[in-house]
């Protein structure tokens, strides 16, 4: 048995020269001719359909509106993820435009697979949005909106600064429209001193709104539909100018009259009048030209200190309710009582 195994290793050594990096290494697949030129072939397919699905997507169309472009992810990193982003007009048919990028896509990973392509491995940044630059259908990335974004915010801090609410609340004030919503309308309203140069802000102010509304449209930033209220007037409040709007008007409304109606009640004037030295008459409220609103009359019987303070107060609210919201009446006086006298059991004033 011996000899038949050393007779077999010297016919291996004479004839074949055969060795044991022989018997383990494995076969290396040897691209012929035929397969470089089956990849050229298949190469030369996908740069056509690629030729074609560019050509479909109208990119080289005229861009006017941002709001007729998209973009599509398209091809197939050998590492993963698409080759790249590519714009394309909304007003070409999309559905076959799409299923022909799909397919672009599915082939070209195929390729990748078959041939062993081998690529970067950097993953490609996705665009914001797609926009109109000098005529042409332009992707636009992450980095450009926080810049525009810091310097909206920027142009804006420097509108406020201007307006001259840092510097208290002295003289005469207005207010204006700021910014624009996606939807459409102001974003809010300002109040601004008529002490600085108007002219020169309210410029400032178009500025930063219509630049706002490019930036809305060029990134389809949504917002609320809400409509902003319109302010009434600036007030102010703590020695800060203050937007005021309807509102306040009408809840301060409500709650004047309120006051005068407990007034009312406790003036005793719904009690039994007999002796007409147990009345007397005060003034209340005050007219926007100036002098009181009416006279009412009032019994001695009710704790007077406290009804005429509540009087006195009712009076300066409406005082500043008038001044606060430019109310208006006539500017006719009041006639003064001489007294008060019961009649038919009740407070009357006479006036001669």
């Amino acid at each position: 048995m011996k000899k038949i195994i050393l007779a077999a290793f010297t016919i291996c050594l004479t004839f074949t020269g055969c060795s044991s990096d022989e018997l383990i290494k494995p076969k290396i697949p040897v691209v012929t001719k035929d397969d470089q030129s089956l990849k050229n072939e298949e190469s030369k397919k996908l740069e056509k359909m690629y030729d074609e699905i560019v050509a479909l997507s109208g990119n080289t169309k005229a861009c006017m509106d941002n709001n007729d472009w998209d973009f599509t992810s398209l091809g197939s990193k050998s590492c993963g993820g698409p080759n790249e982003y590519i714009v394309y007009s909304s007003k070409i048919n999309t559905t076959d435009f799409l299923a022909k990028v799909k397919t672009y896509t599915a082939e070209q990973e195929k390729f990748n697979s078959k041939w062993k392509i081998i690529s970067t491995c950097d993953v490609v940044p996705v665009p914001e949005s797609v926009d109109c630059v000098d005529g042409k259908a332009t992707l636009v990335y992450g980095p450009d909106r926080n810049t525009e974004k810091e310097s909206l915010k920027k142009m804006y801090d420097e509108i406020i600064a201007l307006s001259g609410i840092a510097n208290g609340c002295e003289g005469n004030w207005h207010f204006t429209a700021i910014g624009s919503k996606s939807c459409g309308g102001p974003q809010a309203y300002i109040p601004y001193s008529l002490k600085i140069n108007t002219t020169a802000f309210l410029a400032k102010v178009n500025i930063y709104t219509a630049k706002q509304g490019e930036f809305d449209k060029k990134w389809k930033i949504f917002s609320t539909c809400d409509v902003v209220p319109v302010p009434e007037s600036v007030y102010c409040v703590n020695g800060k100018a203050t937007l005021i709007y309807q509102s306040d008007k009408i809840t301060e409304r409500q709650d004047l009259e309120k006051m005068y109606d407990e007034i009312i009640t406790l003036s005793g004037k719904s009690k039994q009048c007999t002796d007409n030295k147990d009345w007397n008459f005060t003034e209340i409220g005050s007219k926007p030209c100036g002098g009181p609103q009416e006279y009412i009359p009032y019994s001695l019987k009710i704790n007077t200190t406290d009804f005429i303070a509540k009087v006195g107060t009712y009076t300066a609210k409406q005082r500043e309710f008038n001044q606060k919201w430019g109310i208006n009446s006539d500017c006719e006086l009041i006639d003064m009582p001489k007294s008060v006298d019961c009649v038919d059991g009740k407070a009357k004033l006479i006036y001669n």
